[in-house]
């Protein structure tokens, strides 16, 4: 038997202008999962679902912005050497393992 969590589907409907991206999240999940949790948040015992969800997304996105950035730091620290090794397709003949350069690979998650 799946769990509520596993019962839980995530749409994101993404839209842009050209000032403005907007995010479209839908979150459903069959009322019966949230039995437990919605009397606690009536007797004021939990916060409601909405305050873990923007949290949530805000984490998300910070990561999300972060990660470009960081990207985008480690590729100007390792600027020179990049050129160096797209300059020549070629490793040459006799260099020695010190100044052979490793090709930086990103993947997608």
């Amino acid at each position: 038997m799946p769990t509520k969590t596993e019962r839980a589907k995530v749409q994101v409907k993404e839209s842009s202008t050209p000032d403005l991206r907007t995010f479209d999240i839908t979150l459903t999940a069959p009322v019966s999962d949230f039995q437990l949790t919605d009397l606690l948040k009536q007797r004021g015992v939990i916060d409601g679902v909405e305050v873990q969800l923007r949290q949530a997304l805000k984490q998300a996105l910070e990561e999300y912005l972060n990660s470009a950035e960081t990207l985008i730091a480690g590729l100007s620290t390792n600027s020179p050497s990049l050129r160096k090794a797209r300059a020549s397709d070629t490793p040459s003949v006799g260099s020695s393992q010190k100044n052979s350069q490793t090709p930086l690979t990103v993947e997608k998650a």
